[in-house]
């Protein structure tokens, strides 16, 4: 036994082979535990709808890989070509087969191409998108060039970020894999992407 103890102590090398099975991988063997930054879901995406990396085009919608569980999200997207689309919030509930709309699902939260007092867009431009679930009723603030453009509240549910597209419309999402053009509001943060511990 105190030979045992003797080599523990040493740290030779013989204690990771001897007490292996206890103690597993040593943290820099370990593959990363999960990618924290979110994606799109190829199984929530509507039909008519092609992902080219992050960019979005086609018709129809996509919504992203994890709901904002957090009080305070953050996330933008980049108009790569003009059409039309939407950008938002919606549950995994929602019609994907073409532009999602308040008007066309109540369970989407969409700020459109269209919205009445929205500056025309070029190529180029980021909106930025910040749910606020921390207080009641829940909000969600769309911004460009950092103001405020469009405000909705009354959000229910678990959601998860959403874009559509048509008539050539292009979209880029950003998750923060890069940094945000716009700058996040005080107090906000980048999605959490959620894991399942079971």
């Amino acid at each position: 036994m105190s030979a045992l103890v003797t080599l523990v102590s040493s740290g030779c090398g013989i204690c990771s082979v001897i007490m292996g099975c206890c103690f597993g991988k040593r943290d820099d063997e370990l593959p990363p535990a999960f990618d924290p930054t979110i994606g799109l879901c190829e199984k929530l995406k509507g039909p008519g709808l092609t992902v080219t990396g992050l960019q979005v085009s086609g018709v129809g919608s996509i919504l992203g890989d994890s709901p904002v569980l957090q009080d305070k999200g953050y996330f933008e997207m980049t108009i790569v070509s003009g059409g039309t689309w939407s950008v938002g919030l919606a549950t995994r509930e929602s019609p994907l087969d073409g532009v999602l709309s308040q008007e066309r699902a109540s369970s989407s939260w969409m700020l459109t191409s269209s919205q009445q007092g929205l500056p025309p867009l070029a190529a180029g431009a980021t909106l930025g998108v910040a749910l606020d679930q921390g207080d009641y009723p829940v909000q969600v603030y769309f911004y460009l060039d950092g103001k405020v453009v469009h405000q909705i509240s009354g959000i229910r549910g678990e959601v998860l970020p959403a874009f559509s597209v048509s008539g050539g419309a292009v979209l880029e999402p950003n998750f923060g894999g890069k940094p945000y053009a716009q700058g996040m509001p005080m107090g906000f943060q980048g999605i959490i992407k959620s894991m399942s511990l079971l």
